[in-house]
């Protein structure tokens, strides 16, 4: 997989994929392929696993994600739980000022829970492997979203990390889940050199 900059780690039931790649070649086929050698009970899924994860490729290339991830989870009565991660990496605001956590923290609005509504947004500031983010976690428009902002040691702008799913029964788990991947988040060695 190429290198962009920055290390994350998901569960290994995650597919993880080359945005650029997973367009044009066999790739999620052969990751769909060798997880079903390796757990045989998934063969019967394999149409409904391969269309799901083309779909998160292709929603990954047409938003311009630099890397995806997703997983699937069939539940006995036929129900597939998913979930899925983007990252994108953005040239944040003209004037470097703009792209501090302090800015970027004050430019999203937080959404109280209402009766009325189940949408609600929390922000706050993290303290990650690649230093203090910015992160926005809620429910909108009937999915679990989490995203992580941290501006990038080189000064480029700001690298989201946007996780998600449409199931907002779960938010609780989810957004738990959500937080252990985005606290693995860090630099790699190649980007912390050209930040230095």
């Amino acid at each position: 997989m190429a290198d962009h900059g920055f290390t994350v780690r998901v569960p290994e039931t995650w597919y993880e994929f080359d945005v650029w790649r997973a367009g044009r070649t066999a790739d999620l086929a052969r990751a769909v392929d060798a997880r079903i050698a390796a757990s045989p009970a998934l063969r019967p899924h394999r149409p409904t696993l391969l269309k799901l994860l083309r779909e998160v490729a292709g929603l990954a290339a047409r938003h311009g994600a630099v890397y995806g991830a997703a997983m699937t989870d069939h539940e006995e009565g036929g129900d597939t739980v998913m979930a899925t991660l983007l990252a994108f990496h953005t040239g944040g605001h003209p004037d470097p000022a703009g792209n501090t956590v302090e800015a970027i923290a004050s430019g999203v609005v937080a959404v109280a829970p209402r009766e009325d509504s189940p949408d609600w947004r929390e922000v706050r500031v993290a303290d990650l492997p690649a230093g203090r983010a910015v992160r926005v976690s809620g429910v909108e428009h009937g999915a679990v979203v989490m995203h992580t902002l941290v501006p990038t040691p080189d000064g480029s702008g700001v690298l989201d990390l946007v996780l998600s799913s449409p199931h907002p029964g779960l938010a609780e788990p989810m957004l738990d889940l959500f937080d252990a991947i985005s606290a693995t988040l860090a630099w790699s060695d190649q980007k912390r050199t050209r930040g230095e």
